[in-house]
């Protein structure tokens, strides 16, 4: 075999190779051009394009521009201004630094520079058709640069063949537009396809309006601030509620250092902090910039510049998912209000009745006492508001004109150091309640400025309705159970609480589920599920956690091997999740249950108490607010 000749490859070549790697497909282009007009500091950027970008494509800033002299050196192959040495890499502050984008770019597409800088009289225009440069020449133009691109890979048929439909192109394109929207809010984006305004931001500096524009009211509505700082990692920006999800990653902008990546680990503290409370086929709405070091990453490991890498992914895993806890867990309103114990001097507000509630099914009935009458202190909830605000709890409509009256809530939160309640301890709650026909309330003070929910009724057994002053609540009563009970368990770090059977329960599995059992029993120990093998096929169950019914037990223990058989990769963390899960949707109130209104009004109380009162830890909703605008909206009273 004859040695092969070993030679240097020609420019355009050499250029059209790089192509293959900086641009994969329009949204390359778009990407390549509008990072350097960020970098040049432009703050009014436009995007055209046709044809989904293969056939045109223009980028107008009013950035620095350029002189005759470097728009030539531009388009040379590694001629920047963002570096000067290697070392450099380690201190960028830009978005572009290797100097082949406008060469790659140009190999492959017929391409017009025309630039300004404000201290020139004239502006430069540089043509060049498939890498071979035609013309400079001095002509007129605005301050800042203009770059068209048009007949995308015509001299490389095989990568056009590759290229999507046009839709999906101009899709890539608005996507890619939207996310440095979402990177740059001081700077106003516009693109336009095919004529028509796809979109534009206002460029004023504030994100929120930002997320407005590009994604509507209704979102820039649903948001929570994200904004915690330690000594390495700053995390900056907004996260959706549990409700506001997508079926795809699509509405989550990652940035570090204001650069637009894709990262495994971020995404997963994402994911992790939304833990339990949306399906596992959602995915939240953020934009996240994490501000790190510069000397801690090294930008340069991909074409594109999309992917990171961090000297210690550990540390930023940690600050993004305290961030997002944090933020998913501080009290979204002011309603309701936190209220703690009152303590023996306090009572004392309970003075006299003014109305004796009857919670009766199915309806209210109210009385009014001829005199006053004093009720113990042992049967009336000690509350007080945090803060300032004198105690008191709520407030009734006194009119004689009104038919039934609105029994207002108020809220206890527990202190930390209480101890936490079993499931059968709140059922007992609920009960006692139950036997309670009427209690009598005091309205000292109205005045508090409490905001108060209380329930009006059930539908169908499933759904309870309650009110505050100026919002209508739905609230799925198994759905917010499961709640209270899942918070309950994750509170409690010790061991749950196990019941002994009286007679072990014995079930026919499958081999493979008695040696998965038996992997993980002493896990399942802790977790008050005593499961160990009682022959090759056969499970025999001694205990379990003490709200699991017996007549739930076989397909609480059937669930729990149907669950180790699906997991990819077992830990003790997931197991524990998923056995709380579990053993929450098992003992919570079903649907179909009848409640009274002190059991609704409970249940109410406890849901808001919890740290996610819309969600239950499958993710699913189980409180939904319409306020009094949206219900104005429905009846077309707008």
């Amino acid at each position: 075999m004859n040695e092969q000749k070993v030679q240097l490859l020609d420019q355009n070549t050499a250029n059209q190779i790089a192509a293959g790697e900086v641009v994969e497909k329009p949204a390359s282009v778009v990407k390549e051009l509008v990072e350097n007009s960020l970098d040049a500091g432009a703050d009014n950027i436009e995007v055209t394009i046709f044809g989904g970008g293969t056939e045109y494509i223009r980028v107008v800033d009013n950035g620095s521009g350029m002189s005759e002299e470097n728009a030539k050196l531009a388009v040379l192959r590694h001629a920047t201004s963002k570096i000067r040495v290697a070392e450099d890499l380690l201190h960028l502050n830009t978005l572009g630094f290797r100097g082949e984008a406008l060469p790659s770019i140009a190999s492959v597409s017929n391409f017009q520079l025309l630039t300004r800088p404000v201290t020139e009289e004239f502006a430069t225009s540089i043509k060049i058709e498939g890498g071979d440069q035609a013309e400079c020449i001095a002509t007129g133009g605005h301050t800042g640069t203009t770059i068209i691109v048009e007949n995308l890979f015509f001299n490389v048929p095989a990568r056009r063949k590759f290229l999507r439909t046009v839709q999906t192109e101009s899709r890539y394109i608005s996507e890619l537009i939207t996310k440095l929207a979402l990177s740059r809010p001081d700077v106003r984006f516009k693109l336009v396809s095919n004529d028509k305004e796809v979109l534009s931001t206002p460029g004023n500096g504030d994100l929120v309006d930002t997320v407005k524009a590009l994604y509507g009211k209704n979102v820039s509505e649903e948001l929570l601030t994200v904004d915690f700082a330690d000594s390495e990692v700053k995390v900056s920006g907004f996260i959706g509620k549990p409700t506001l999800l997508k079926g795809t990653r699509q509405w989550q902008t990652l940035l570090v250092n204001g650069r637009i990546i894709t990262n495994r680990m971020i995404a997963k503290a994402i994911d992790h902090a939304y833990q339990s409370q949306i399906p596992k086929s959602g995915f939240p709405f953020a934009v996240l910039n994490i501000t790190v070091d510069t000397e801690s990453i090294d930008v340069n490991v991909h074409p594109q510049k999309s992917e990171i890498k961090f000297s210690d992914d550990s540390t930023v895993y940690k600050a993004m998912y305290k961030a997002l806890t944090d933020a998913l867990t501080r009290p979204m309103s002011a309603k309701p209000q936190d209220l703690t114990l009152l303590d023996d001097s306090e009572l004392q507000v309970f003075k006299s009745a003014e109305a004796v509630v009857a919670a009766t099914e199915p309806s209210i009935v109210v009385e009014i006492p001829a005199a006053e009458t004093k009720v113990p202190e042992t049967e009336l909830p000690a509350l007080k508001t945090t803060g300032t605000a004198k105690a008191e709890v709520y407030s009734a409509y006194k009119s004689q004109q009104q038919s039934v009256w609105k029994e207002p809530e108020y809220t206890y939160r527990p202190p930390k150091t209480e101890p936490v309640y079993t499931i059968s301890e709140t059922r007992d709650v609920f009960d006692k309640q139950d036997n309670i026909a009427s209690n009598i309330i005091d309205f000292t003070d109205t005045d508090s400025g409490v905001d108060t929910i209380w329930p009006l009724g059930q539908i169908d057994r499933t759904f309870i309705v309650a009110q505050s002053d100026d919002s209508l609540f739905l609230v799925d009563q198994h759905a917010a159970h499961e709640r209270i009970l899942y918070d309950k368990l994750v509170a409690s770090h010790n061991d749950i609480p196990a019941q002994q059977m009286l007679i072990p329960l014995y079930i026919d599995v499958t081999a493979q589920d008695v040696n998965l059992i038996e992997e993980h029993r002493e896990e399942f120990l802790r977790l008050g599920v005593d499961i160990e093998a009682a022959g090759e096929s056969m499970l025999r169950v001694s205990s379990l956690p003490s709200d699991i019914k017996a007549d739930d037990a076989e397909d609480f223990v059937r669930e729990i091997t149907q669950m180790l058989s699906e997991l990819r990769t077992i830990n003790p963390s997931d197991l524990r999740q998923n056995i709380l899960h579990m053993t929450a949707c098992k003992a919570a109130i079903k649907a179909g249950e009848v409640l009274n209104m002190r059991q609704m009004r409970q249940l109410i109380i406890d849901l808001c108490n919890t740290e996610h009162p819309f969600t239950c830890p499958h993710g699913r909703p189980c409180m939904v607010e319409i306020n009094s605008a949206e219900l104005y909206k429905m009846f077309k009273r707008t």
